[in-house]
């Protein structure tokens, strides 16, 4: 009798075993199918396209290649600059006498007509373009600038020493009156014989979300006020028709000389303030040194709103990563970026309203 019931068990316990196998088949395939499908959708929906991981788009017209990155002026006498549009990401750091340069970081350069006004390379710039592998644009340099570029620091084409690059614009005054063009720059890449390919060792940047994502528990971020010194004091707008943080500085949009009227301010989906530390390393000239290897905090705006982050920066050669406070890689939402790396002194800060 208890042999009997033993089988019979033994039985039941099988046919159970057989169905939960089934099931657990089922839902397997199930998941597979579903991965599979989202693959292929993905796949399908950025057939010929390529990825800019600049901006984290996909789009039939870029090509992927190094960018350009170029020292832009950024004083009140050389606005309005000419294709600042155009970049995927434009830095923005403090020099001398409490002013700010910026850095437009270009995938695609080729079909600029006017790029400027170009102004002189500082040695902190050059490593922010070494993290982008960019061939970088400049005309004159710092003494520390000048002490990289003459260890090859950086692939570079300077207007002091390659005069076919550039040109005087002979509607500004000097100094704010150098140009180059993407002509210009393809020339200069091509004689001297830089690569515009990356190489094996190339890493991205930045990571992207696939589509744009709110952020959770933001505080309202609808005017960011960016405060390098008591005379640089930029802001950003956020337009909610656009759903871009439009750029102020002077007291006045920031604009494109060259691009369409209806649409010549600076905008930007992804707005971040690092904040690091400044500190003169010769009196006579105010030339500053900017801390760029270590950790610190900043934020991050997007879709009028904002969240604290941290950066932190491993060696000279590393990239810069920004994380949430949770400790997650932070995820740019797609579009193009503004980063302002101010200072912890006073007069520095950042206001949100």
């Amino acid at each position: 009798m208890k042999k009997r019931l033993l089988a019979a068990t033994l039985v039941t316990i099988a046919a159970l075993g057989l169905f939960g196998c089934g099931k657990k088949e089922e839902a397997t395939t199930e998941s597979t199918t579903e991965a599979t499908t989202e693959a292929t959708t993905e796949d399908t929906a950025h057939e010929g396209m390529e990825y800019n991981e600049l901006t984290g788009e996909w789009s039939k017209d870029y090509v992927p290649h190094r960018p350009v990155a170029v020292m832009i002026n950024n004083l009140k006498e050389a606005l309005p600059s000419s294709s600042t549009k155009q970049a995927d990401i434009i830095y923005e750091c403090m020099v001398e006498g409490g002013i700010t340069r910026i850095m437009p970081i270009f995938s695609n350069y080729d079909g600029l007509e006017a790029i400027g006004s170009v102004r002189s390379a500082r040695h902190y710039y050059i490593n922010i373009a070494n993290e982008y592998d960019a061939i970088y644009v400049h005309y004159g340099q710092s003494k520390p600038a000048k002490e990289k570029l003459e260890k090859h620091a950086i692939d570079n084409i300077n207007g002091l020493t390659y005069d076919a690059g550039f040109y005087r614009d002979s509607s500004r005054v000097a100094p704010h009156n150098a140009y180059t063009s993407g002509e210009r720059i393809v020339k200069g890449i091509e004689d001297f014989g830089y690569s515009t390919e990356y190489d094996d060792s190339h890493e991205k940047v930045f990571s992207f979300n696939e589509e744009d994502t709110e952020l959770t528990n933001g505080q309202d971020a609808n005017t960011v006020h960016v405060n390098f010194s008591s005379y640089s004091k930029p802001y950003f707008v956020y337009n909610a028709d656009t759903k871009l943080y439009d750029r102020y500085e002077y007291d006045a949009p920031q604009v494109d000389a060259l691009a369409d009227e209806n649409d010549n301010v600076l905008n930007f989906k992804n707005v971040i303030i690092q904040i690091s530390q400044y500190e003169c390393i010769n009196p006579k000239n105010d030339l500053q040194e900017l801390t760029q290897v270590g950790e610190g905090n900043g934020y991050y705006c997007t879709d009028g709103k904002a969240i604290p982050i941290t950066w932190k920066k491993d060696n000279k050669k590393g990239k810069t990563k920004y994380y949430t406070e949770d400790g997650q890689e932070l995820l740019l939402n797609p579009g193009k970026t503004w980063i302002s790396i101010i200072g912890n002194g006073d007069n520095t800060g950042v206001s949100f309203e």
